[in-house]
């Protein structure tokens, strides 16, 4: 079975973009994907921009030129070349993935595609069947046809509140020529497809994504917290900040509220991955500790020194570095109406509060610090959840199972 994936980037999301799957050998498949942007030196990942400078040139502008008047994802040829491509052709089934993202693909091209391979698309948000937004936000017009002007607007683009309608219809007329298989990851997902006119008639599969729970374990507290200079006696407390000039999705004005809100009674570490300079001004009150950018080894010895994660966001299509924190039996706390609540099984891998509720959150950070009985428990529930529904082997094969049930689909209509 030779399988292609479609995503805008080979190594940035790796765990979710199908890249990782090569590193899963099985007899069964063979992976390759074509990507915009390159970063590995894999044979199997193929560039799709056009060698030549000239034309790589005159195609950036245009995709530049096209999302600053709000019609991205509209122009572009990658799409219209594939077929003509040898790893297009000898693929038996493409896997599209984030094909909104920079990668010139056009969803003009869909009806073509699916006509020429069986085609899967994994939505890793909602941006496929809305007028152009990843996140509604409380706007629910992707249900009626964005007819009005668009409160959430994907970019800052010159015609962005007007061109969601046009979006929206044209996505509507073009899927209703496509065949096509869907993947989400969460059943927060699932039901929106569900409810959505564009999408609601075509077959939807729940698969959610997997991690390494080889990597991702609880492993030596004391050692971690050594590593990262954290006193063995503290209560760690972990999350991560984008950056609250950029954060639009991950809640951090409430997570800062809250822990302005929460008052320790022992000495408590604040570990902050990515950011987390807007958090300095709690340095009276906690120990700071910011790791920057991390991941693998070191954000799974990072999570094994923490006690508990946070990852208030108010809209999340899965949320996978709740998943890896839980792994590693870690606690996880989250806001109500996004996916997470459902990914963790709150009450079971954490506790899901009111979202925007800063109170609510601060009690459920004391509640875990305060009750190590608790914390312990729902810890290891966490772990064991983990492991039965998103370990990486799962995830790969309950995709080899849809990639064979999509190509006998396929099959039997064109005979």
């Amino acid at each position: 079975m030779n399988i292609l994936h479609i995503n805008s980037h080979d190594l940035h999301g790796a765990r979710f973009n199908g890249f990782d799957m090569q590193h899963v050998k099985s007899s069964e498949y063979h992976i390759e994907m074509a990507v915009w942007l390159k970063n590995s030196s894999n044979s199997n990942i193929h560039f799709i921009p056009p060698s030549n400078k000239l034309l790589k040139y005159l195609t950036d502008l245009m995709i530049s030129l096209s999302f600053r008047l709000g019609f991205d994802r509209l122009f572009g040829f990658a799409g219209i070349l594939l077929p003509y491509k040898k790893y297009f052709k000898k693929a038996d089934v493409v896997h599209l993935h984030l094909i909104h993202n920079y990668t010139n693909f056009s969803i003009l091209s869909l009806p073509k595609l699916s006509s020429k391979k069986p085609i899967i698309w994994t939505l890793h948000d909602p941006w496929a069947f809305t007028g152009g937004c990843e996140h509604s936000f409380e706007c629910e017009k992707w249900k009626t046809g964005c007819s009005s002007l668009c409160p959430h607007p994907r970019g800052t683009t010159l015609l962005k509140r007007y061109t969601p309608f046009f979006h929206w219809k044209l996505k509507k007329y073009l899927y209703a020529k496509s065949d096509i298989t869907l993947i989400v990851a969460s059943q927060w997902m699932k039901d929106k497809v569900s409810l959505s006119p564009l999408l609601g008639h075509l077959p939807c599969y729940l698969i959610p994504f997997g991690i390494d729970i080889n990597l991702f374990k609880k492993g030596d507290k004391g050692k971690a917290r050594e590593a990262f200079g954290i006193k063995i006696s503290d209560r760690v407390i972990a999350f991560r900040d984008p950056g609250f000039k950029v954060d639009k999705f991950k809640g951090m004005k409430w997570l800062m509220e809250a822990l302005q809100i929460f008052e320790p009674d022992t000495p408590t570490t604040i570990l902050i991955f990515q950011d987390g300079s807007e958090f300095d001004l709690l340095s009276q009150k906690y120990n700071i500790i910011k790791t920057g950018w991390i991941q693998g080894d070191e954000m799974a010895e990072a999570l094994t020194a923490a006690d508990i994660f946070l990852m208030p966001s108010i809209q999340e299509s899965f949320g996978l570095m709740a998943v890896e924190a839980m792994a590693c039996s870690l606690p996880v706390i989250v806001f109500e109406g996004s996916a997470l609540s459902s990914v963790i099984k709150a009450p079971i891998g954490g506790l899901s509060v009111p979202s925007k509720n800063s109170a609510a959150l601060a009690e459920a950070i004391a509640l875990l610090l305060n009750d190590e009985v608790l914390r312990l428990k729902i810890g290891d529930q966490a772990r064991a959840l983990v492991e039965s529904d998103y370990s990486d082997s799962l995830y790969v094969n309950k995709h080899v199972e849809v990639y064979k049930t999509v190509i006998e689909n396929y099959s039997n209509k064109k005979k």
